[in-house]
This record gives C-alpha cells, sequence and structure tokens, in this order.
C-alpha cells in the first residue's frame, strides 16, 4: 500500500485538472507483473499502474513507454496517458471501461477493429529504441539462470533451433516499423464500437511479423486470416508464431521463479 500512497501523494502532478487526492476504487485484473488500480476524484475515473522491476524488460528506460504511450495517444489507438512518474514507479491513464465479450476472437468486426489498430501501431513515427531478439531471449535465460528457475528440458534443447529462426526472421523482408510486442487480450480494452491498446512498456522498433505472430497466438486467430488481413507470408508467420510461444515459455519460468523466492 506505501507504493500506492506514495503514487497518490504525486496527484496535483499529474496535469488532469484534478480537484481532490483520488481514492482507489477497485484493484483492476489483467497484468501478471503490474498492478492496476481504479482511482476516482470527483467525476473522474482513471488508472494507477504500479510497475514491476523492470528487469525482463528489453528496455529499462520506462521514458520508452511514457514517451510510445503519448504518440499512441494522440493518434486514438491507448487512452490518454496523464503521468508517468519520472523515476519509472508508476503511471496514471485514462479509464476506459472495458466492455468487450469474453471472446472478442469470436467477433469477426472486433477482430478486424485489432488488426486495423495493430497497423496503424506500425505507422507511429517516435522516437524509441530497436529491440535486439536474440539479446532480449539471452536476458531471459540469464535471469532463469540466476533465479534457479525450472525449465523444460524441451526448452532448453530448442535454444539453438529458435536462434536460427530469429536469424531467418531478421534475415527476410519483414517490414521494420514501431510495435507493440506485448498483444496478450488484456491490453486490449474498449468495446465494440471502439479499441484501445495500452502497456506499451515492451514497444520498440522492431519487426512487424513479430506483432502479427503475437496477435495471432494471443487472440487464437488462425494464421492464413492473419497473413491475408495484413499480407505476411504463411511460412514466414508461422516461424515468428513458434519463436513467439518460446519466448512466452521463458517468460513463464521467470515469472514462476520470482513468485516463488
Amino acid at each position: 500500500m506505501s507504493r500506492i500512497e506514495n503514487a497518490l501523494d504525486s496527484w496535483r502532478e499529474w496535469g488532469a485538472s484534478l480537484d481532490t487526492r483520488p481514492v482507489v476504487i477497485a484493484p483492476l485484473g489483467g497484468g501478471r507483473s503490474n498492478r492496476s488500480y481504479l482511482l476516482e476524484s470527483g467525476s473522474e475515473q482513471m488508472v494507477l499502474r504500479i510497475n514491476a522491476p523492470a528487469t525482463a524488460l528489453p528496455n529499462p528506460d520506462r521514458g520508452v513507454e511514457a514517451r510510445v504511450w503519448r504518440a499512441a495517444s494522440e493518434e486514438g489507438i491507448a487512452p490518454r496517458l496523464l503521468y508517468a512518474d519520472p523515476g519509472g514507479a508508476f503511471l496514471v491513464s485514462a479509464y476506459i471501461e472495458n466492455g468487450l465479450p469474453d471472446r472478442p476472437q469470436d467477433n469477426q468486426g472486433l477482430t478486424e477493429q485489432a488488426l486495423e489498430l495493430l497497423q496503424r501501431c506500425h505507422r507511429l513515427n517516435v522516437d524509441a529504441p530497436v529491440i535486439d531478439y536474440a539479446a532480449h531471449i539471452d536476458r531471459y535465460w540469464q535471469i532463469i539462470q540466476d533465479r534457479g528457475a525450472s525449465v523444460d528440458p524441451s526448452l532448453r534443447e530448442q535454444r539453438g533451433p529458435m536462434h536460427r529462426i530469429l536469424k531467418d526472421i531478421t534475415r527476410s523482408s519483414t517490414p521494420a516499423d514501431l510495435c507493440h510486442h506485448d498483444l496478450v487480450m488484456e491490453n486490449f480494452v474498449g468495446s465494440q464500437k471502439r479499441l484501445y491498446l495500452i502497456d506499451w512498456e515492451y514497444a520498440a522498433r522492431g519487426l512487424r511479423v513479430m506483432d502479427y505472430a503475437a496477435f495471432a497466438v494471443e487472440w487464437g486467430i488462425e494464421a492464413a486470416l492473419v497473413c491475408e488481413r495484413t499480407g505476411t507470408e504463411p511460412e514466414l508467420l508461422s516461424m515468428a508464431m513458434d519463436f513467439y510461444r518460446y519466448q512466452c515459455h521463458l517468460w513463464e519460468a521467470i515469472t514462476q521463479a520470482s513468485h516463488c523466492s
């Protein structure tokens, strides 16, 4: 609670024209690393996200996320970012009521809207570092080793082949742009009328196919549909989906080790 209270104490710096110190209404579900809370100040509602340590992020500089989130909000892709703590401890964004169905992937209109949102993300012109996917995965392995995390032996067997797959992907002609890189269902909020993307902490300049792969896996969308809508080569998307699943398994190992420590 001290981290929440410390964040709330800075409310006058948020630039949100608030008249009173916000109060916590309820915790918000979704995040497995960060913790988010619904706040209220008068008639205004907003989201406070308490950040987890940036140990496993490809870029620990939280200022990058703030810069990208603001650019995305200006284009109507993300809710408005009200404040980002200079020390990276928390951020505050406008609250978007989530009226999505339990299985948005069953709604063709929502699927199309999500893909359009993703493609708009790729057109963002914002200063962001280029992600080194190989270094990011190696960082995961280093954390696993440091924490003594239990890892399925098959993941160790995949390490070499996945690096080779990554080389094939990066040597392909897939376009590079600003990518979100964390397209779990929980990072899409809004309604059937309008979707938004939140939580841009993995955002970096990278390969579009990596976003398309994450979207296909997380939404359970047929790869053929993603290829048709995005013009991605089926073999390339298949490789990227395999790499994304491998990356997720490593992240799970890190998360479990963190919870057990």
